[in-house]
């Protein structure tokens, strides 16, 4: 529904390059996955009657690229096969099995997940393919090609910022945005804290809260122990959310993806209902973080189906 009205916009980037707001329609199609999967899919061969024996690297995609952000579609038909090695589920292009843009094979863990990717490569209409409205592809490769080398660093990231995570950097008490801060992010610190097995502080400082060693080294501890996919939803919505603790609750279920986007803008919203709304600006960060918040749930469901 925040996409109504914002479907037919255009963005200019550098007030030259249009780029087509279509990608803000994902997060409507991402949200009606895990409800009706075939619905979304229903131009998508679920079966590869006779897979090809080449491959497709998915670096095609930036290698092509234009300067409004959109590449050629050099693909006619998408399915869907099991892997030959028996490890998951692939994507095919043309009856080519399709790799990632480190030209890994793109195996995937679940029927459901395959169903969903190759859905966002039919969703690419006419000639053009558009990286940015392909979320759970970008995931995949990301938990593919990313995370077993750069692992050390994306947890050496995620830590530097937990002093800065905006569910415990509040404003003045006494303030009524401080008040709303309380209600909306208190039960979600309590709850990590809970699941790291420690007490997390928070401040009013603007340099951050000062965490203890023991919930540093809990966290850490919970990153290290999470899956490849796991650690790239994680990572993908604490950035969108500028929160590991948004991030955590969001994907354990705690809150809704709708309740995610809320506490992620808590501060903006509340600066908006003060002072009004741009058009054009506000409504489309929000359906833009509104797809980035709503993809890591949606990816790690689809991946345990």
């Amino acid at each position: 529904r925040f996409t109504d009205g914002l479907s037919r916009k255009l963005v200019f980037i550098n007030n030259q390059s249009p780029v087509c707001t279509e990608n803000l329609k994902v997060s409507s199609h991402l949200l009606k996955l895990t409800m009706n999967l075939t619905g979304l899919v229903s131009q998508v061969d679920q079966k590869a009657t006779s897979p090809g024996k080449k491959e497709i690297n998915s670096d095609r995609v930036s290698i092509g690229m234009r300067g409004d952000g959109t590449s050629p579609r050099f693909y006619q038909k998408v399915s869907v096969a099991q892997d030959p090695g028996g490890k998951g589920y692939r994507v095919l292009l043309d009856g080519n099995f399709l790799n990632t843009p480190g030209r890994q094979p793109l195996v995937l863990p679940s029927y459901s997940l395959a169903m969903a990717i190759a859905a966002e490569w039919e969703w690419q209409v006419e000639k053009s393919i558009r990286p940015f409205t392909m979320p759970l592809m970008t995931l995949a490769s990301t938990a593919i090609d990313r995370i077993p080398i750069r692992a050390e660093t994306i947890i050496r990231d995620m830590l530097k910022c937990f002093p800065t995570d905006a569910a415990c950097c509040r404003f003045e008490d006494g303030s009524p945005l401080a008040a709303k801060q309380a209600e909306v992010f208190d039960p979600m610190v309590d709850y990590v804290g809970e699941c790291l097995g420690e007490r997390l502080r928070v401040t009013e400082s603007i340099f951050g809260t000062d965490q203890s060693e023991e919930a540093n080294e809990a966290l850490e501890k919970f990153l290290r122990n999470s899956s490849p996919y796991e650690l790239a939803a994680i990572d993908s919505l604490a950035s969108a959310a500028k929160s590991t603790i948004i991030a955590i609750c969001v994907l354990h279920g705690k809150i809704s993806i709708e309740d995610g986007v809320k506490a992620s803008r808590l501060e903006e919203d509340f600066q908006v209902n003060k002072w009004g709304l741009v058009e054009g600006g506000h409504d489309i960060d929000h359906a833009d973080l509104s797809v980035r918040v709503a993809a890591p749930s949606v990816f790690l469901q689809l991946a345990a189906m």
